[in-house]
C-alpha cells in the first residue's frame, strides 16, 4: 500500500485512532473471557496506535492489528500535533522576534511544559478558583483559564522539608525532603498567597481518586497526598519517587491557539511516550542533585539552566528538528540576548541562597564600609549603578542606563524623574521650532502622583489587549500634543512650592537662569533646575524668554515608597543606593550639567529610525554622571552590553510600542 497516509489530518488520524481502539476492546472481549481491556491499555493502545499511523501510514483493520499496537506501545513515540492539545502533550517553546522573551518571563524562552489540565469548554474556559485576583496578569478574558501544564525543565536547587520541617536521622531527612522544581508562574515559589505544590509519579496510583492519570503510566498528585504515602509507607514510598513542582501554568480561553497560530508559531506540540518524559525529567534530576548536594556551587544555576535546555533540545531531537531550525527565525544576536537574559533569571531564581558579585559591585568597593549615606534632596542627581544588578535587568529595564532628578524627598517618598528616556510622542509649542519630545519620567503618570490615586491599586487597569506597551504615549493624538489645546490658568502667580493648583498631564522642568532668578519656577535645592508650571512654560517659550533646549517636560513620574517594612533603609531611593545597590547619588556640578543637558536636548521624539541615535544620547548622558571614568564598565564589558540590549528592548516594547518588529541583537 502506498504510503499516502502520514499526510492525513490530525484530526482524521485521531478518529481513526479511536476507531482502532474500540475495533480491539470488541475483538479481546469478544475473543477472550480472560483478558480485560483497562483503561490505560486503551490510552497507551490510542496514543501508540495515531503514533504509528503519523509514522508509518493505516494498516488495514482487516487483519489482526492487535499484535502491530502491542509492537507500537512498547516503543518510544514522538510526533507533532498541533494545534491539537490535549491532557499529556508536550508544548516546546520556540524563539520569536516578541521581546517579551527577553523582558518580563524569560522562563519561557527554550521550555518545555506538560498539560496536565484541559478545559471542557475551550472558547469560554473554566473559572479560575485558585489564583488570587491580584496575582492574575490584566487583558481578555481575565480569571479564566483552558489549559494548564507544568513546566518540566527549570530545576531548581531548592528543597522542602515535611510537614513538621524536622528530622532527626538521615533516613528521616531522606524520606522527607523533596526536590523542587519551578512549575509556572501562578501559585509559584514567590507567590505571595503561598505555593501550590503538585507531584507527578509512576507508581499505578492513578486508579486512586486521590491521582489524576496524565498519560501512560504518569500520574498527578498533590504534595500532601504524597508526603502523607510518604510517610504511612516509609519503606514503599520515598520523596524520589516523584517530581515536585512548586507553581504551574495556564492560558486563557483563546489565548494559547493564538500563540500556536500563523502569525506567533511560539509553541510546538507534541505527542510523545510517557516513558521518553519520565527518562528526561529524571536525567535533569540527576544534575539538580549534584547542584544540591554542593558538589558544583560556583556553577550551580548554569547546571541547573543547561539541564533543561538539553531537554527542551532532546525533545526537538525526537521530531527530528535540529537546534538551528528551531531558532532560524532570529539573528544569531538576538537570540543571544534571549539566552543571556535567561541566564540571568536562572541565577536569581533557580538558585536560591545565592551571591551575585556583580550586584554589590568591584574589590575596590567595601559595601560594609559605607555608614554614611549621601543625602537625597531635591535636585539631587543619581543614576544607575554599574554593572546593573540582576534585579534591575530582570524587573526594571526602564532604569538601566538613567540618570534621575530628584524632585522631592519626604518620610512618605521619593519622588524623581529619569532624565534620558524620550518617548513617541511630542507636544508642540512653537510653530517655528521643532516639537519638544515628551519623555517617560517612571511608571507613575503625573496625575495619580499629584493627586495621592497612585497608592490605590492601580494595577488593576486593564490594559484591553495583548500589547503590553506603555499607556501614556497612546493617548496623545498623532502622537503630538499643540500647546493651543492646552488649558491655560489664566490666575496663576508663580507661586506654590507643591504646584498643587496645576491640573496639567505633564511636568516641565527648565534650566534658565535668567528666569530662575525672576523666581520663574521652583528651584530643586541647590541646582541650576527648576520645576515650572505649564501655562508659565508656554508662555515664556512663545515669549521667546525660554528656549526649548532649556526645557524638559515628562509624561510620569518614578516614586519609590518608604516604609520599615521596605528593607534596611525604609525603602525611597536610599533604599536603591544603599540598600539594593542598584542606583548610586553623584556628586556633580553645574558643568557637567550643562553637558549631560545638552546632549539630551539633542534627543528626537522617539521613532523606530530614531531609536538607536536616542539610546546613544541616553548612554552618553549617563556614561557623563559617572565617577569611575569607565573602568568598572570595562571590567564588565559583557554585562554592560546586555544592559544595553535590555533597555533597547524596553524602549522599544513600551515606549515605542513595537515590541515584534524590532532587532535587540548582543
Amino acid at each position: 500500500m502506498m504510503q499516502t497516509t502520514k499526510a492525513l489530518p490530525l484530526l482524521a488520524i485521531f478518529v481513526l485512532g479511536e476507531a482502532f481502539v474500540f475495533t480491539t476492546r470488541h475483538r479481546c472481549i469478544k475473543g477472550s473471557s480472560t483478558h480485560h481491556f483497562s483503561a490505560a491499555d486503551e490510552e497507551i493502545d490510542w496514543r501508540a496506535f495515531r503514533a504509528s499511523l503519523v509514522q508509518n501510514g493505516l494498516p488495514s483493520l482487516d487483519n489482526d492489528s492487535s499484535g502491530g499496537s502491542a509492537s507500537a506501545a512498547s516503543k518510544s513515540y514522538a510526533h507533532i500535533t498541533t494545534p491539537l492539545v490535549e491532557v499529556g502533550s508536550i508544548l516546546v517553546s520556540i524563539p520569536t522576534s516578541d521581546l517579551c522573551q527577553g523582558l518580563d518571563q524569560q522562563y519561557w524562552h527554550r521550555s518545555v511544559v506538560l498539560i496536565t489540565e484541559v478545559s471542557d469548554n475551550l472558547a469560554h474556559g473554566n473559572i479560575e478558583q485558585t489564583v488570587p485576583d491580584e496575582e492574575l496578569a490584566m487583558g481578555e478574558k481575565r480569571g479564566k483559564w483552558s489549559y494548564r501544564g507544568l513546566m518540566l525543565n527549570r530545576h531548581t536547587n531548592s528543597v522542602l522539608l515535611g510537614s513538621d520541617g524536622e528530622t532527626a536521622t538521615l533516613e528521616e531527612y531522606e524520606c522527607d525532603t523533596w526536590k523542587i522544581q519551578r512549575g509556572g508562574d501562578l501559585l509559584g515559589l514567590d507567590s505571595t498567597s503561598g505555593t501550590q505544590f503538585a507531584c507527578l509519579h509512576r507508581l499505578g496510583l492513578h486508579s486512586d481518586a486521590a491521582s489524576s492519570k496524565l498519560i501512560g503510566n504518569i500520574s498527578y498528585t498533590t504534595l500532601s497526598i504524597a508526603q502523607s504515602l510518604c510517610n504511612e509507607n516509609p519503606t514503599k514510598y520515598r520523596p524520589d519517587d516523584f517530581i515536585t513542582f512548586g507553581g504551574f501554568c495556564s492560558w486563557r480561553p483563546g489565548q494559547l491557539e493564538r500563540e500556536m497560530g500563523e502569525d506567533r508559531a511560539e509553541w510546538i506540540v507534541l505527542s510523545v511516550d510517557w516513558q521518553t518524559i519520565w527518562d528526561e525529567l529524571q536525567q535533569q534530576r540527576e544534575k539538580a542533585s549534584q547542584v544540591i548536594a554542593g558538589d558544583c556551587a560556583d556553577e550551580a544555576h548554569e547546571i541547573l539552566l543547561n539541564a533543561g535546555t538539553i531537554m527542551w533540545r532532546n525533545f526537538l531531537e525526537k521530531i527530528g528538528m535540529e537546534e538551528e531550525q528551531a531558532t532560524s527565525r532570529l539573528p544569531a544576536g538576538q537570540l543571544g540576548f534571549y539566552d543571556k537574559m535567561l541566564n540571568v533569571w536562572a541565577e536569581e531564581q533557580l538558585v536560591r541562597g545565592s551571591f551575585n558579585k556583580d550586584d554589590y559591585n568591584d574589590e575596590d568597593e567595601d559595601i560594609d564600609t559605607q555608614t554614611t549615606p549621601k543625602p537625597i534632596r531635591p535636585g539631587t542627581i543619581a543614576r544607575a549603578k554599574s554593572p546593573p544588578t540582576n534585579d534591575m535587568l530582570l524587573y526594571d529595564a526602564e532604569f538601566l542606563r538613567s540618570t534621575i532628578l530628584v524632585l522631592e524627598e519626604s518620610a512618605d517618598c521619593t519622588v524623581g524623574v529619569i532624565l534620558n528616556h524620550p518617548m513617541s510622542a511630542a507636544i508642540e509649542c512653537k510653530e517655528s521650532e521643532d516639537p519638544l519630545p515628551i519623555r517617560y519620567g517612571g511608571p507613575i503618570d503625573i496625575e495619580t502622583w499629584r493627586d495621592g490615586s497612585y497608592r490605590d491599586d492601580y494595577f488593576e487597569e486593564d490594559d484591553g489587549g495583548d500589547e503590553e506597551v506603555y499607556e501614556g504615549f497612546m493617548d496623545y493624538q498623532n502622537n503630538r500634543v499643540n500647546f493651543e489645546d492646552m488649558a491655560l490658568d489664566d490666575d496663576v502667580d508663580g507661586e506654590g512650592v507643591g504646584f498643587e493648583d496645576d491640573e496639567s498631564s505633564f511636568l516641565w522642568i527648565h534650566r534658565s537662569k535668567a528666569l530662575g532668578l525672576k523666581k520663574v519656577g521652583t528651584q530643586l535645592g541647590s541646582s541650576h533646575i527648576w520645576l515650572i508650571k505649564e501655562d508659565d512654560a508656554l508662555e515664556h517659550i512663545q515669549a521667546g524668554t525660554l528656549q526649548l533646549h532649556d526645557t524638559m517636560v515628562f509624561s510620569s513620574v518614578s516614586i519609590w515608597e518608604k516604609g520599615t517594612e521596605l528593607g534596611m533603609y525604609g525603602g525611597g531611593l536610599q533604599e536603591q543606593v544603599d540598600g539594593l545597590h542598584s542606583m548610586e547619588v553623584i556628586e556633580v556640578d553645574d558643568h557637567q550639567i550643562h553637558y549631560v543637558w545638552q546632549i539630551l536636548a539633542n534627543q528626537n521624539v522617539l521613532t523606530k529610525e530614531a531609536l538607536d541615535t536616542n539610546i546613544d544620547a541616553t548612554i552618553r548622558a549617563w556614561n557623563l554622571m559617572s565617577s569611575d571614568r569607565g573602568e568598572k564598565a570595562h571590567r564588565h564589558k559583557s554585562k554592560e552590553r546586555l544592559a544595553t540590549a535590555a533597555l533597547k528592548a524596553y524602549m522599544a516594547r513600551n515606549l515605542l510600542g513595537d515590541p515584534l518588529n524590532t532587532l535587540v541583537e548582543l
